[in-house]
């Protein structure tokens, strides 16, 4: 009897030790499959975040290359009357009052785009910079600063909307803007043009329209 009682006990024990060897093996088994969907959870999610992430980057992109090619399309329209900047506020313009006219209502357009377009670019030194043209045009045109020297008055516009065209473009193509660089001062002695410190090498290109 004493043989078949230990026979049973070893028995007992090994069922006991098998047992308890599944069910930590099942345990593992499911803590390994829980963390493995936890991970590809964390990961999934981290995934949506970085495409949401891409998709708003791609959105405000396009949104503010939008606005850039409008306020471009502006100012080429206040380019092309630059002339009759300094007439604006004339009774008797020096050039044709039509010319007067064309140009006040682009200069309008302009400061209108400030108030519109402008907003969908998110770069704060284009929105200065663009706001900085604004109140030039309108210290020339309406306020008559610097009108000691209209022709030089048309030339630091000119060179200043200049800059604001290559930040634009910038915007528009994805790549960095121009460095930064403190606007003309209107209403100084100096008889040289303002321009960039730093300009592209088609800046005085005939057919860039320089």
């Amino acid at each position: 009897m004493s043989s078949w009682g230990e026979l049973a006990g070893e028995t007992t024990s090994a069922l006991i030790g098998t047992l308890a060897g599944g069910a930590i093996a099942v345990y593992v088994a499911r803590w390994q499959t829980a963390k493995s969907i936890e991970a590809q959870g964390s990961l999934a999610a981290s995934q949506q975040v970085a495409s949401a992430a891409l998709a708003r980057s791609q959105w405000t992109q396009q949104r503010s290359a939008e606005a850039a090619q409008r306020l471009l399309e502006r100012i080429a329209a206040l380019y092309a009357w630059l002339p009759s900047l300094p007439d604006v506020a004339l009774d008797e313009p020096r050039l044709s009052v039509e010319a007067r006219e064309r140009c006040a209502e682009a200069l309008e357009s302009v400061r209108h785009g400030m108030q519109t377009d402008l907003l969908s670019i998110e770069d704060d030194q284009v929105r200065a910079r663009f706001r900085t043209l604004v109140k030039l045009g309108f210290d020339v045109a309406w306020r008559g600063i610097g009108q000691g020297n209209s022709a030089r008055q048309i030339r630091d516009v000119r060179g200043y909307l200049r800059y604001v065209q290559l930040t634009l473009e910038a915007v528009i193509d994805g790549s960095p803007v121009p460095n930064h660089c403190e606007p003309p001062v209107l209403d100084r002695s100096d008889g040289d043009a303002w321009v960039p410190p730093h300009v592209p090498w088609h800046w005085q290109d005939p057919a860039d329209g320089s």
